[in-house]
């Protein structure tokens, strides 16, 4: 049986989305004009992204444009494509910015002695909440957005809870009160974090207004019946 370490664990969170730079750019060099040239890089393209998730915020998905963007940013249409080749990749970009901030307040936050299924349930109901706020506010005008760029926001939105697997397992790990041994064999942390966001992911393409029946086979399989949650 794969288990975490027994003794109590002190929570340190992790981050909930990987940080917004471009891979495209070389770790910082050790030469001096190199640096500053990738900084003011990485700069810029944080630039573009506030300037489209504001125009997001204010206008939805569909205000957004390469031209309205590059304009806010202070850049050129140009240079905005160096980072984002396409319309779609700068609204995911937007997307992405509005559910990091709408959910990792929530994904940071541990309560010392919350479980996993109480932290599983306080999450669903921020996720919830932050996609009903999505469809309502930033696809409000749904219908002027061509079909990729909707697949592409629909993708931006089904694939959060990926960035979430870190957190989720921490938060595994210093529960004390799993019942590891009645488990199958090789059970991880990992894979139980795997199977919750799998899970929650599905009931949000089937529009599913709760998790009732994930929470209650974690409830019912993660812990002994004198320690459920």
């Amino acid at each position: 049986m794969s288990s975490p370490n027994s003794g109590q664990t002190t929570m340190t969170p992790q981050p909930a989305f990987p940080a917004s730079h471009d891979s495209s750019h070389p770790h910082a060099s050790s030469h001096p004009h190199e640096t500053r040239a990738g900084d003011e890089a990485s700069a810029r393209r944080e630039r573009i992204i506030e300037a489209a998730f504001a125009i997001g915020q204010r206008g939805g998905l569909a205000a957004i444009s390469a031209r309205g963007v590059a304009r806010d940013a202070e850049v050129s249409v140009g240079y905005l494509y160096k980072f984002f080749p396409s319309k779609s990749d700068i609204m995911v970009a937007a997307a992405q910015r509005y559910f990091e901030r709408s959910l990792s307040r929530e994904l940071c936050r541990v309560a010392a002695g919350e479980s996993y299924v109480e932290y599983c349930r306080r999450l669903w109901e921020q996720v919830q909440s932050s996609f009903e706020e999505f469809h309502h506010e930033w696809l409000r005008n749904r219908e002027d957005l061509p079909k990729q760029d909707l697949a592409a926001a629909h993708d931006a939105m089904t694939s959060v809870l990926t960035h979430a697997g870190a957190q989720l397992e921490a938060v595994i790990e210093q529960d004390n009160h799993i019942d590891w041994t009645s488990l199958p064999e090789g059970t991880t942390a990992s894979s139980i974090a795997q199977f919750t966001m799998r899970a929650m992911m599905d009931s949000l393409k089937r529009g599913e207004g709760d998790a009732a029946l994930l929470l209650a086979l974690l409830e019912k399989g993660l812990y002994s019946p004198t320690e459920a949650h």
